[in-house]
């Protein structure tokens, strides 16, 4: 066993080889993998969705380098075509792996109703790093590549650190912009001084790619940010269900317990979480199921039209947001039956696109599912959304969906908690949410 044998084997078994770019490559496709699979995770997407994107990227990354890179080699080609799909000679050109991962990003982001400016700045940072850890399995055989490798270790460090992170005045799409014009012009460099001389790469190529980046770097900071969803919750944010909340559960601590431990903190609390942890932690001597079961044959026998009610401001405030064109939707952890029958009893039916109760998406909140499932019935997806909660619950919620999380104060013992919580914003009336609407941001919890 012999270790760098030449300038392009790790290691050599008699007549068994392994390339060092091989596992290079296999170094950068996982450290790619990782970093994608952590942003998108902040943006209220799955590990599948980050299997799927891995995938795409290194079909569309393949077929781009190498047909790019063949264009640029083609003199050397001709002679023996068959050559050209012989892909073990390590020839992708970077930049024409960029332009294929952007081709098939922007279909698949179009399919699955995402944003592809959102989508690809989680990637092109994934990207720059898999060039760098690719491009060590070439440096043996060419010195040169180290000053390319230098140069774009300092445009990823620059990006990471001082762009990436989400703040007011950034754009989305920024990293992405800033990404591709870095690395045209580190390919401009490696042309001009010749640091990768294994291809002789195509200036115009290089020059037209960062002034497309420069070119849709002024377009997405002139745009105007996409038109949100506006989702919410429905108990303690657009109606006052708060004396027909705690009497139901006021029947239930005379019925089985006292009365006296039904205590100001444990009336708070009943608005937090799904009904049956409720019942749960607050009689932990009784089966939940059977409570839940009264609890709501209780609040179902009476009529409550004298208890609940929409909080001021709240019908003309919905109504204009629909009249302006804005997708509305209810996710709340209510069963959806009762969402939509007190939805109906306050005159609010024309104008959600989409009302989800608790049984009608898998975990409850603080979990995103209600959320994500609310923008995919919608037809929008979530990567320009708005969630409106009353609780702390409903702003992890929104966080861990990635889209921009409205605290509605509604009863000012919960400021604290909410505070704690980091919203994106406080209101305490909903027709704040209009002027709001001004702002020039995206529509997500990283406001870009």
């Amino acid at each position: 066993m012999t270790f760098f044998p030449d300038n392009n084997t790790l290691v050599r078994f008699g007549t068994f080889s392994i390339p060092f770019y091989a596992v290079t490559l296999i170094a950068g496709v996982i450290a790619a993998y990782y970093m994608i699979t952590k942003r998108m995770q902040k943006h209220g997407y799955s590990v599948d969705t980050s299997d799927e994107l891995l995938i795409v990227c290194m079909i569309g990354g393949t077929l781009g380098g190498r047909i790019f890179w063949v264009l640029e080699n083609l003199k050397y080609y001709a002679s023996y075509l068959p050559y050209i799909f012989a892909v073990s000679d390590g020839g992708f050109d970077v930049l024409g792996t960029i332009i294929g991962i952007c081709l098939v990003v922007y279909v698949y982001t179009q399919r699955r109703t995402m944003s592809i400016l959102r989508t690809m700045d989680v990637l092109m940072p994934a990207i720059m790093l898999f060039s760098i850890i690719t491009r060590l399995g070439k440096v043996l055989a060419n010195p040169g590549i180290w000053f390319v490798e230098l140069f774009d270790l300092i445009g990823l460090a620059a990006i990471w650190f001082l762009i990436r992170p989400y703040s007011e005045g950034r754009r989305r799409g920024d990293v992405t912009t800033l990404s591709m014009m870095w690395m045209g012009l580190t390919r401009l460099l490696a042309i001009v001084f010749r640091w990768d001389i294994s291809g002789e790469g195509s200036l115009l190529l290089a020059i037209l790619f960062e002034l497309f980046g420069l070119g849709l770097y002024i377009i997405i900071r002139r745009r105007r940010p996409t038109k949100p969803i506006i989702l919410f919750d429905l108990d303690g944010t657009l109606m006052d269900s708060k004396n027909m909340v705690i009497q139901c559960f006021s029947y239930l601590y005379k019925k089985y317990g006292d009365i006296r431990e039904f205590t100001p903190e444990k009336q708070q609390y009943v608005f937090g979480p799904p009904l049956r942890e409720a019942m749960i932690e607050l009689f932990p001597d009784q089966d939940p199921d059977q409570m839940v079961d009264e609890y709501r044959q209780y609040q179902s026998s009476f009529s409550w039209s004298d208890e609940v009610s929409l909080f001021p401001g709240t019908k003309a405030a919905l109504d204009l947001l629909w009249k302006e064109g804005y997708l509305l939707g209810i996710v709340s952890s209510r069963l959806s039956a009762s969402c939509e029958s007190w939805v109906r009893q306050l005159g609010l039916s024309y104008c959600f696109g989409t009302i989800l109760g608790r049984d009608m998406f898998e975990k409850p909140k603080p979990a995103p599912d209600g959320i994500i499932y609310a923008g995919k019935k919608l037809k929008r997806g979530h990567d320009s959304c708005i969630y409106v909660g009353d609780n702390a619950s409903d702003i992890e919620a929104a966080k861990a969906a990635g889209v921009y999380a409205v605290a509605f104060l509604s009863d000012f013992s919960k400021r604290t908690e909410i505070e704690t919580a980091r919203p994106n914003k406080i209101i305490t009336a909903i027709p704040e949410l209009i002027d709001l609407l001004k702002e020039d941001h995206e529509w997500s919890y990283e406001k870009v």
